[in-house]
């Protein structure tokens, strides 16, 4: 009988020594299936999609290494020319390399089942499976603000981000943004420079060099006490899907999301849309005298429940907001969306391009082999 992932969670057993006892089988099993997941994934023709189907069929990734069983699993296996025999030991072998390559980079993969998995990622309806973390996991768990917007922001938009990070500054919490050209980046640096520990959610694998040039940010995001996410395969490349559902994972971390420059058409209209899904606060800022001109302000107003603020005039009521929200306090909106007009609701939303055209990432290639001991 196939052993499931949900098996060798704690069982709650009495006793010092039966506890002991059920706490290294939980440990061993889940190394086992990080080990088997990473194998996998060097299976041609097995990628983010196959994983996903095992998982969803609560399958163990080991248990499918060795026998393809259900449905929803043997067919990608099958799919793949990969019938759980030849090649075992070498794939095992695979497996071990990466996972000694992702613990080289403090890199950790953790499965929803497992009890280290985020809550608030847990929560939503259409969880991840796993997720990658280089850093320091609780900023996942800790009260947070994404900040996000375009990738060819205006003066106006790279003013206002990085006011917003000087107002979160005075309130103190973890910062999240998609490590994007443009204002997410501005968000990461800005956070970095007011000392807030600040996640980057991917929209490739863990392991890919994108945006392009972007490593000395994710350097400088580490050594400050930030982390870095994924729930993509670690060499997984760029797709126009893969940033739609990376904006799902930066609302669901955060607590209040401020789209500080977007339009109703973009990639940003996805992570509002699913901030409003997770039932988030969603907060959008103007200057005196632009309100006029962001369309996006009153269409979300109507469409999502978001407020507005008109800063730097109404600074002090946003940071009591913030606050209220951040610490759980019962508080009512205090902006007024009464007077502002209502805009017809876009059903479709169509991400901007984050495609660089002189990138040639590889989807599927896996780093050399560590030295590093597997931890």
């Amino acid at each position: 009988m196939a052993y499931t992932l949900t098996a060798n969670l704690p069982s709650g057993r009495s006793g010092h020594k039966g506890s002991q006892r059920q706490a290294m089988e939980d440990r061993d099993f889940w190394r086992n299936e990080r080990i088997a997941f990473l194998a996998l994934t060097a299976v041609n023709g097995i990628g983010f999609w196959s994983l996903h189907k095992i998982a969803q069929a609560n399958y163990g990734f080991k248990e499918a290494l060795r026998a393809p069983g259900p449905a929803g699993v043997e067919k990608p296996l099958a799919a793949a020319g990969y019938d759980g025999e030849p090649g075992q030991e070498s794939l095992w072998s695979e497996g071990i390399a990466l996972a000694r390559t992702l613990t080289s980079l403090g890199v950790r993969l953790i499965f929803k089942a497992e009890a280290e998995f985020p809550e608030k990622l847990r929560a939503i309806p259409d969880a991840p499976e796993w997720i990658f973390i280089q850093g320091i996991p609780e900023n996942l768990s800790k009260p947070s603000v994404a900040v996000v917007g375009t990738r060819k922001p205006s003066d106006d938009g790279l003013f206002l981000t990085k006011y917003v990070l000087g107002v979160l500054a005075r309130i103190g919490c973890v910062t999240v943004s998609g490590l994007a050209l443009g204002i997410d980046q501005v968000a990461h640096i800005s956070s970095i420079r007011y000392s807030l520990p600040t996640v980057a959610v991917l929209g490739t694998g863990i392991l890919q060099n994108y945006p392009k040039g972007s490593n000395e940010l994710r350097e400088e995001i580490l050594k400050a006490g930030g982390s870095i996410v994924s729930e993509y395969l670690p060499n997984q490349s760029y797709s126009a899907e893969n940033f739609v559902r990376r904006n799902r994972i930066q609302a669901a971390l955060c607590d209040v999301l401020i789209p500080s420059e977007w339009s109703i058409k973009s990639g940003t209209a996805h992570t509002v849309k699913y901030a409003s899904r997770y039932e988030k606060r969603i907060v959008n800022v103007f200057l005196p005298g632009t309100q006029n001109s962001r369309p996006e302000i009153p269409f979300s107003a109507a469409e999502y429940r978001a407020s507005w603020y008109e800063v730097p005039t109404k600074t002090e009521s946003l940071i009591q907001f913030l606050k209220s929200v951040l610490l759980e306090a019962p508080e009512s909106m205090p902006t007024s969306t009464a007077d502002l007009p209502v805009e017809k609701t876009i059903d479709t939303l169509e991400p901007e391009s984050e495609k660089e055209s002189d990138d040639t990432i590889e989807a599927n290639g896996l780093n050399q082999p560590s030295q590093l001991p597997l931890i």
